[in-house]
């Protein structure tokens, strides 16, 4: 009698563990991986800051860039007034778009949420065809990590945001240059978790949806 009551106190344990496990399972059918257990080899990045409270400009080149671009009062030496931007670092970040090149050559600049009435973090993506300088991308995000990649343009790893349901997920998505612009290559990690590998292919392309959809990328 013991020994029924017994394992019938077992086969509910395990069920219950069952139960658990799927349920600990997010929207997409993944589980997360921890950073220090991943096995898929990444470029050792260069993480980007985003706190424009301590942002600073190298030069004078990057408020020329960002006049050039037509982003902000240049007549204005400094501003706090986020629908007229002064060309400051309060209000923008400006990175070159590839080591040795010009910022007149090409650029990438991340702008503060709320310039020029736009509500969130804004990043692009500009290089030089002739005698103008043409966005190459635009994300409504922010990038996050840079990876050097040899004689190219670093990869990118830019942080998305969206509301599903209620709840706040952020993707953490991988971009590489290629064909004058940075392209989609997957989604690593969801609200900061790793995600496994056999899962990952089928979950970028869900995420990429996601982006185009709701106008993240342009």
């Amino acid at each position: 009698m013991r020994n029924k009551k017994l394992l019938w106190f077992i086969g509910i344990l395990f069920a219950l563990i069952v139960v658990i496990y799927f349920l600990l399972d997010w929207r997409y059918g993944l589980m997360y991986e921890p950073k220090k257990k991943t096995t898929v080899e990444k470029t050792e990045g260069v993480q980007i800051s985003t706190d424009f409270n301590t942002n600073t400009f190298s030069s004078k080149e990057e408020a020329k860039t960002l006049k050039n671009l037509r982003f902000c009062d240049s007549t204005v030496q400094w501003s706090e007034d986020l629908n007229k931007p002064s060309c400051t670092p309060n209000f923008f970040r400006v990175f070159t778009l590839k080591k040795g090149l010009d910022l007149s050559q090409g650029c990438m600049v991340l702008m503060k949420a709320g310039v020029n009435h736009f509500p969130v973090r804004r990043f692009v993506v500009y290089e030089r065809e002739g005698t103008q300088m043409v966005q190459a991308n635009g994300f409504i995000g922010y990038p996050i990590e840079f990876r050097p990649q040899a004689k190219t343009y670093d990869d990118v790893v830019i942080r998305f945001f969206e509301r599903y349901e209620g709840q706040k997920y952020f993707y953490n998505c991988l971009f590489t240059w290629k064909q004058n612009r940075y392209q989609y290559v997957c989604c690593e990690q969801i609200n900061d978790a790793n995600i496994k590998p056999e899962k990952q292919k089928q979950v970028s392309a869900e995420i990429l949806q996601i982006l185009n959809e709701k106008q993240l990328v342009f």
